[in-house]
């Protein structure tokens, strides 16, 4: 806005220009000054001629950003999203690995139970140590499974699972009765067989759980 006024005020139209390429651009515009008899034709070109040398002559102004924002930078954009997704991706690790150093042996043993009813055989593998060791007393060392892989595959073969995958017109369910937790490592389980909704004859039974450091099941018998 200086230059404008410059320009209409007195003859000196380029003393803001500090360039040699702006003083080269500005040099053909000037004219003999204005009188006051000038046409209004004469004093819309000069005030044209006054605002291209004001830009001309203040370069940064011509650069600046519309409405005072700033260009965006897709390489920075693209970065901040990267690094979002890294934060996100470890936060969910962790917040993973929380929830099972934080639960109880009551109830890991009692989501082992939930995922059993489920037929859902990778959530029982979520709760299991990578070395559980799984035992059936009465059956005796034939039913021990040593490691997750073991475990899983062994219980692809339970009657439950089997009926599931042969779509067999009946239901089976591990009652929880009951549980006792020392409350720190150990939980014993008192249960019961369902079939249909309806308790299966001779089907009670006694079951103890340990969990290691991680809130993992590490031996179920």
């Amino acid at each position: 806005y200086a230059s404008l006024v410059v320009l209409n005020t007195c003859w000196k139209p380029f003393s803001l220009c500090t360039t040699a390429r702006s003083k080269e651009l500005c040099s053909p515009c000037v004219e003999s000054p204005p009188s006051c008899c000038s046409s209004a034709m004469g004093r819309g070109r000069r005030r044209r001629v006054a605002l291209c040398a004001a830009v001309l002559c203040r370069p940064a102004l011509a650069l600046a950003p519309l409405n005072g924002v700033a260009p965006v930078k897709t390489d920075r954009v693209a970065e901040l999203r990267r690094q979002r997704a890294e934060i996100d991706a470890e936060l969910a690790t962790l917040e993973v690995g929380h929830r099972h150093a934080t639960a109880t042996p009551k109830q890991q043993i009692r989501a082992l139970y939930d995922a059993f009813n489920a037929r859902d055989g990778r959530a029982v593998a979520d709760l299991l140590a990578d070395d559980v060791v799984y035992e059936d007393l009465l059956l005796g060392e034939s039913t021990i499974c040593r490691g997750k892989a073991a475990f899983s595959g062994a219980l692809e073969w339970h009657p439950a699972f089997v009926s599931k995958k042969l779509n067999l017109p009946f239901d089976l369910q591990l009652i929880v009765d009951k549980v006792a937790c020392d409350g720190q490592k150990s939980v014993g389980v008192e249960w019961h067989v369902e079939v249909d909704g309806k308790p299966f004859p001779l089907s009670r039974g006694l079951s103890l759980a340990t969990t290691n450091a991680e809130g993992k099941l590490e031996r179920v018998v």
